[in-house]
């Protein structure tokens, strides 16, 4: 049985992997080491309403589809101190240099690139296997504490609401230009987002992937031919105005927000507020005190990186402005964007 569970949310490249991390090595939180959206969608994928979006409501889940994922749930999640293990084991091969290698050539467009790129996730899913195995041999009427991070449920919290009503939410936020830059970075490699492949094709100029990657947003038919910035700055903001405008409805489940920079910045204080909000001692949390982990990057890490594409950004500033005043960044910093 699935009790208190806390589930991450926020805008694709906006840090949520990062977090999700760090709790998944809480003992007292279990998780099924990967995002949920294969679960969520085996009977709510975008197909299954005329491909309008990813968005669900509360009027969406049924008897079936809600048997059907909580019972996933508890077949594939195991306690943090196995994930913790299984962590140890990954940083040991990361600094394996023919590994290094191997992951360096999958980012590519070489020949056999795509293979050396789902690699990583082949080996993760021998331990995910190996969860599932043990589940079926020993299984009981426990009851877990679930950890669950998707960047998808950003518009589908009215459905999460219903699925699990004593859940709590941290809601992570990250500055709208830097975002929207990540989310760029992420629609141009060959092979780490495969996203939806929608029934109207992506014809953005420059771009060869002709597959939806990342969130699929509600009017996104409008957006195939757009430029690559005004598709990820429209994500941004639906993502972002989905939370923002559940929030303040009767029905909404208890949410926390937490800005990436704090948490990149000053991740203890950041630990300990999640640590209140969650109802965790932060000594639970095995990364308080320690230096981040680094993942999911797909260029070098900076905290001005989109000024190298300052123009674009430029042009997507009217669209994202409003959200990320509604957001509480300072507006002063909104000013010259390109210097």
């Amino acid at each position: 049985m699935i009790r208190s569970p806390l589930l991450i949310i926020g805008c694709p490249r906006s840090g949520t992997t990062l977090l999700y991390n760090i709790l998944s090595e809480v003992t007292a939180l279990w998780t099924i080491g990967y995002e949920s959206k294969a679960i969520i969608e085996r009977y709510h994928g975008p197909e299954n309403k005329a491909w309008e979006s990813g968005e669900l409501t509360a009027a969406d889940l049924t008897d079936i589809s809600r048997d059907y994922i909580l019972r996933q749930f508890e077949a594939q999640a195991a306690a943090g101190s196995y994930w913790r293990r299984v962590n140890d084991v990954r940083r040991f091969v990361n600094h394996n240099a023919r590994y290094r290698s191997m992951k360096k050539r999958g980012r590519t467009v070489e020949k056999g690139s795509e293979i050396s790129s789902a690699l990583p996730g082949r080996g993760l899913e021998l331990f995910r296997a190996a969860v599932r195995l043990n589940n079926r041999l020993h299984s009981s009427n426990r009851s877990i504490r679930l950890l669950e991070k998707t960047p998808e449920n950003c518009l589908r919290l009215p459905f999460l609401g219903v699925l699990f009503p004593d859940a709590r939410v941290i809601f992570l936020t990250r500055e709208g230009r830097a975002n929207v830059h990540s989310l760029m970075e992420g629609w141009r490699h060959p092979h780490l987002f495969p996203g939806y492949r929608t029934p109207v094709p992506v014809t953005s100029p420059g771009l060869t992937r002709e597959r939806w990657a990342f969130t699929l947003v509600p009017g996104w038919r409008d957006l195939v031919n757009s430029p690559l910035e005004e598709i990820c700055a429209r994500q941004w903001v639906a993502c972002n105005e989905a939370v923002l405008n559940y929030v303040g409805t009767p029905e909404a489940l208890p949410v926390l927000t937490i800005r990436y920079e704090d948490l990149v910045a000053v991740p203890d204080t950041v630990l300990e507020r999640i640590a209140d909000f969650a109802g965790l001692s932060v000594d639970e949390i095995p990364a308080y005190g320690q230096n981040l982990p680094e993942v999911n990057a797909v260029s070098t890490p900076g905290v001005d990186k989109w000024r190298a594409e300052g123009g674009a950004i430029n042009r997507i500033m009217p669209m994202i402005l409003p959200v990320m005043r509604r957001l509480g960044y300072d507006e002063r910093d909104f000013v010259n964007t390109a210097s």
